[in-house]
């Protein structure tokens, strides 16, 4: 018999018309993206629908007999059908005695335990039970939970209360031991005074009532003591109409993200030439604005950050709320060769290279774009195989170099940073390559420190509340002011006390803040090198270049 069995599996694993069979009913019954199981779930719910519907009708004796008949044997016959192919496909019954086959120490258990436990798996699952109970006549009204199998929404939903067992599990054993425990104490303080009161079920009906807030009012406690079990009652059943309320909440909530990125996903393959944009920060948020005004390519947020999530649905771009790191979501977005490019904005180098590293791996083709926090990581980014690189305060150096050697050029006069600070340091030290005096005002020590470590004679150290600099500083002539503090609302500020001052000259901005660009124009700022705008325009640089090609 064994060997038959074995036998057997191995011509069921070698006939193509067996796998084909198995395949094609497998995909009409549980793959959403099967072309004909939308008219298969259709069919379905129809018939759900009618035996739900002579089942109402027939309770008042109108209908034909043979109508009755319909829903009493071909409707029950092809619901016992599906149950049975629902049945046959969830499990490879024969691939896992093969499998067991191969094993020199295989017993029972490998060939027949473990198969028949994983088919039992399947058998007494809720779906299963659902479909098996339906198909008997006496219990039609149940055909209405099959919804879940042909509605896609209600599948979903389904599922995603199915992920919060746990929660309703301990609900379920709380909601019993609270139910009987006050059903109990009220039987024993009621019982043979409370006439409404004839049995325990009475007493376990009235503590699921009260629980339950729904308060029928057909028995009531008499006696003092009851009434005060009463109260306690409700008050818990209010704790727990809560706790179910906000594990459903949070379900719902959880899969209705899930079912918007599976919408927006499927969305993006319409797409003629989209831009998959990882990180909506400020360098993402310039990006994608610059892109829709351009009307040449349509972003897609990938971003995992709630508040950042909600952000660009609010400014209209399709988001996925999804971590980029993730390969499925890499696969689901290349089913479709529409994808312009690919940038990966994170303020994490680690993040950015994880993102690389994933996309590449599953479509090596893929062209992307990175951001760069740290120029000694060089070396890691090129060798993921990226496309390209920015390094955004080496795109504002580049411009502010060109800008302030101009003026030196002019004008004959050095330059004049406030602040040594991230923003500032390496234009600072180019300039003096360029041996164009570079005069630092700074106001924090340490930053102070830095700068004279680093070389420059001309460092002044100022206090915030103290405003001699003023007066020295408004009688510069041809000179030029860099703002370049570590926060931009201290570039509004010296600007202004600048202006105020009498200082009449240019002043310069480095900005990474683009909330404070406007109060910094207002102050008096006459030209603004926004760290992101500049980035933003050199990656649509790199993504026309590309695309012209």
């Amino acid at each position: 018999m064994h060997d038959w069995i074995v036998k057997l599996s191995q011509i069921m694993d070698r006939s193509v018309r067996y796998q084909a069979t198995k395949s094609f009913f497998r995909s009409l019954l549980n793959d959403i993206n099967y072309p004909y199981k939308k008219y298969f779930d259709w069919f379905m719910v129809s018939l759900i629908l009618l035996s739900i519907t002579i089942l109402i009708l027939s309770k008042s004796g109108r209908l034909p007999e043979w109508v009755v008949n319909v829903d009493l044997y071909f409707i029950t016959m092809v619901f016992a059908l599906e149950y049975l192919l629902r049945v046959w496909v969830s499990q490879d019954t024969h691939q896992q005695i093969l499998k067991a086959s191969k094993m020199d120490d295989a017993g029972i258990k490998e060939y027949y335990l473990v198969p028949l436990k994983k088919r039992l798996e399947y058998l007494v699952s809720l779906p299963a039970l659902i479909d098996l109970i339906a198909i008997f006549p006496k219990f039609r009204i149940i055909r209405l939970l099959k919804l879940h199998h042909y509605l896609h929404g209600t599948s979903s939903l389904f599922n995603a209360l199915t992920r919060k067992r746990f929660e309703f599990i301990f609900l379920g054993y709380m909601l019993l031991g609270v139910t009987f425990s006050f059903g109990t104490v009220f039987y024993i303080l009621e019982y043979g005074i409370n006439e409404k009161l004839g049995s325990y079920l009475d007493a376990i009906y009235w503590a699921l009532v009260t629980v339950s807030t729904v308060g029928y009012g057909d028995i009531s406690p008499v006696t003092d003591t009851g009434k005060i079990i009463s109260m306690f009652g409700i008050i818990l059943g209010i704790a727990m109409i809560s706790f179910v309320t906000s594990v459903m909440v949070s379900a719902f909530s959880e899969r209705f993200d899930e079912l918007r990125n599976a919408d927006n996903i499927n969305l993006v393959s319409k797409i003629e030439r989209a831009v998959i944009i990882n990180g909506y920060g400020h360098l993402g948020m310039t990006i994608a604005k610059k892109l829709r005004a351009g009307g040449q390519y349509e972003p897609v947020i990938i971003e995992n950050d709630e508040e950042k999530v909600a952000l660009a649905r609010e400014d209209g771009y399709k988001v996925i709320r999804a971590d980029g790191s993730s390969a499925k979501l890499v696969t689901d977005i290349y089913k479709a060769e529409n994808i312009a490019a690919m940038l990966t904005l994170k303020s994490s180098d680690i993040d950015n290279i994880y993102f690389i590293l994933n996309a590449k791996s599953v479509y090596s083709d893929a062209v992307i774009y990175a951001r760069m926090n740290q120029h000694n990581l060089r070396r890691q980014y090129l060798a993921t195989g990226v496309k390209g690189i920015l390094e955004p305060y080496d795109v504002v150096d580049s411009k502010a170099l060109a800008y302030l050697q101009r003026h030196h050029e002019e004008n004959k006069k050095g330059i004049i940073f406030f602040g040594y600070t991230h923003k500032s340091k390496h234009l600072c030290q180019m300039l003096r390559k360029e041996d164009i005096e570079v005069t630092i005002y700074e106001t924090d020590s340490e930053r102070y420190e830095s700068a004279k470590r680093d070389g420059f004679v001309n460092v002044v150290q100022v206090d915030e509340e103290q405003h001699e600099y003023l007066e020295h500083m408004k009688l510069l002539k041809g000179y030029i002011v860099v703002c370049a503090m570590i926060e931009d609302a201290l570039n509004v500020y010296y600007t202004i006390s600048l202006r105020s001052g009498g200082f009449e000259e240019e002043i310069v901005a480095l900005s990474d803040s683009k909330e404070d660009n406007r109060k910094l124009i207002l102050a008096g700022v006459s030209r603004i090198f926004d760290m992101y705008d500049e980035s933003a325009e050199r990656f649509i640089e790199f993504i026309d270049k590309k695309e012209n090609r």
